[in-house]
């Protein structure tokens, strides 16, 4: 379908919201790595998944996966410990730890032995994270004056290296956009507090970097696509410490935040949706789990994509180009850590369930655009009877059918249950009833549940069909049968406040590893030229880590993913 693309920096807030929430995600739950030992801080390009498995904790190595085919290989690790690695297409980045910490890449097409970076005697590198032909890592103790950590981009194809930050603050979890225009980062006072979100953008002979969140709150974990940053920001809202979703425009402007009770972290963007770990609010104080949630940017849809009685983390997100999407995440079973993904196809951006007048009984009879989305076949034994149930998601105004006979004798009383909801009893059974149909409420995840009573072999199965629509996904996800619906929650204005103090844009030259720290005049750089700051225009074309590895405090977490090349118009709030 043809789609108005326009870019989002200079997105005026105007535009009609639709009172529709989008379209249900379709898909299926993936297994990448749940064996022995532990699997965790997955990252996703495409179909491929890449992870570290600790199988005891002296040995860590880099794996990577295939969802379609299922395909799982590791990454030799030549006698190195192994671990926090990022993905994009062929290509793997990972710190490996052997006298020093050092970044390494390989190709899984071509394999061979892992190849390092800018090599350099001392070097303590982690972190590193890659899109398109350009990563970025944070390196400690470059400078003798400071060990504060410094953020570094390196571009694969002309083995440049530049320095991107200087200063005596803590720069941490860098992030580069799929096709690598962009680099985010956290820059923070010290260790806990005085955080902001500073950016990188490719230009012509260099990067311009830049400062992007003011002095209100504070802002860490950036993700970004290139067009929009999305990052958490914590601040007090009537009393109460709040840590929120927020997003904004790469090239600068109006930031919003999805308001939303409870601890809200580690945002992943691709294309128009962002995923994140959430974990809500209780009336009894008590902390829940967290659970990976996602929004969309285009429909202002909330999604909750996992709901487990564990603590789902460390989460990421692609948008592929053939339309699939697919999050994966890591959860402690038993435990142990394993990894999980689900994919589906990106919904459309302008669903609009038809209008079904038709009867309970024509519904049944031919269901149509509505989608199956329980069922239960129930058969009479000897013994006593029993009943059968199974979950099911699903939101709005739905069918029940009930065939009796199906696959049986005729029943002469049985029960169907939607919750704790009879919709069908004994009453609607004799010899000659053929079929039940009723119309149901659907308030989205429940249990459909059956028994039936009579003689050996009386039989009946249940149907339950959602609301109508006619919206297909824009990926093709074989045999996707399982259902996240959404939730329309418009996003709050975030008041970012001033920007704390100048400097807060420069020009770093492609190559440099000098001091940019300026000397003089407002905005200058020791040899370097400051950048003007450009009227509204698109910007570039384009974890928590494992603890006592290191036991640094200017690493609480890693959350970056590769990203799909492709634009997506962004609903504004009315």
């Amino acid at each position: 379908m043809p789609r108005t693309l326009f870019p989002l920096v200079c997105l005026v807030p105007a535009l009609a919201l639709a009172q529709n929430a989008g379209a249900p995600l379709r898909g299926n739950s993936l297994v990448v790595n749940n064996g022995p030992g532990d699997q965790t801080d997955p990252h996703v390009s495409g179909s491929r998944v890449a992870y570290t498995h600790q199988p005891s904790l002296s040995s860590s190595e880099i794996r990577y996966h295939d969802l379609d085919t299922g395909e799982d290989r590791a990454i030799p690790n030549e006698g190195g410990y192994d671990s926090i690695a990022d993905i994009h297409g062929d290509t793997v980045v990972f710190t490996r730890i052997t006298s020093a910490s050092r970044v390494y890449r390989f190709d899984v097409r071509q394999g061979g032995p892992a190849q390092e970076l800018a090599k350099r005697t001392g070097a303590d590198r982690r972190a590193a994270t890659i899109g398109g032909q350009r990563v970025a890592w944070q390196e400690l103790g470059y400078g003798a004056s400071t060990q504060a950590p410094e953020i570094f981009a390196y571009h694969l194809d002309s083995s440049t290296l530049t320095r991107l930050s200087e200063d005596t603050s803590v720069d941490r979890t860098p992030a580069v956009s799929e096709d690598g225009s962009t680099v985010a980062w956290t820059k923070c006072a010290n260790s806990l507090n005085g955080c902001d979100i500073w950016l990188a953008q490719a230009v012509e002979g260099g990067y311009d970097v830049r400062q992007l969140t003011g002095l209100e709150g504070e802002e860490s974990q950036p993700d970004t696509n290139g067009e929009v940053v999305a990052y958490v920001s914590r601040r007090t809202v009537d009393g109460v410490v709040e840590a929120d979703i927020a997003w904004q425009p790469a090239g600068g402007g109006e930031a919003w935040r999805l308001a939303l009770p409870g601890t809200d972290s580690n945002p992943n963007v691709s294309g128009p949706l962002i995923a994140f770990e959430r974990r809500e609010a209780t009336a009894d104080g008590s902390l829940p789990n967290f659970d990976v949630m996602l929004y969309d940017l285009r429909t202002q849809t909330f999604y909750r994509l996992t709901q487990t009685p564990e603590s789902e983390t460390l989460n990421d997100i692609s948008v592929g180009t053939d339309g699939v999407v697919r999050v994966v995440w890591s959860v402690r079973e038993s435990g142990n850590l394993n990894v999980y993904a689900f994919a589906f196809g990106l919904p459309p951006a302008d669903c609009k369930p038809p209008a079904d007048t038709r009867s309970p009984a024509e519904v049944c009879a031919s269901p149509g655009a509505r989608p199956l989305v329980g069922t239960l076949q129930v058969t009479r034994s000897t013994g006593k009877s029993e009943r059968l149930s199974t979950a099911l998601e699903a939101k709005g105004s739905g069918v029940l059918c009930v065939d009796n006979a199906h696959e049986g004798s005729p029943a002469t009383a049985g029960w169907v249950w939607l919750g704790t909801d009879l919709h069908v009893g004994p009453e609607d059974f004799r010899h000659d009833v053929t079929g039940v149909a009723r119309a149901v409420s659907l308030q989205g995840s429940d249990v459909l549940s059956a028994q039936v009573q009579g003689k050996p072999g009386s039989a009946f199965r249940v149907r339950l069909y959602g609301e109508p629509t006619t919206c297909g996904s824009q990926g093709d996800v074989k045999a996707g049968d399982e259902l996240r619906h959404g939730e329309l929650i418009p996003p709050q204005p975030l008041d970012m406040g001033p920007v704390k103090a100048q400097p807060t844009r420069y020009f770093v030259p492609s190559g440099y590893e000098g001091p940019v720290a300026p000397v003089s005049g407002e905005g200058t750089q020791d040899g370097l030229r400051p950048m003007p700051l450009p009227s509204c225009s698109a910007g570039g074309s384009g974890s928590l880590f494992l603890l006592g590895l290191w036991g640094l405090a200017v690493l609480p977490r890693r959350d970056r993913s590769s990203r799909s090349k492709r634009r997506f118009p962004v609903a504004s709030r009315r």
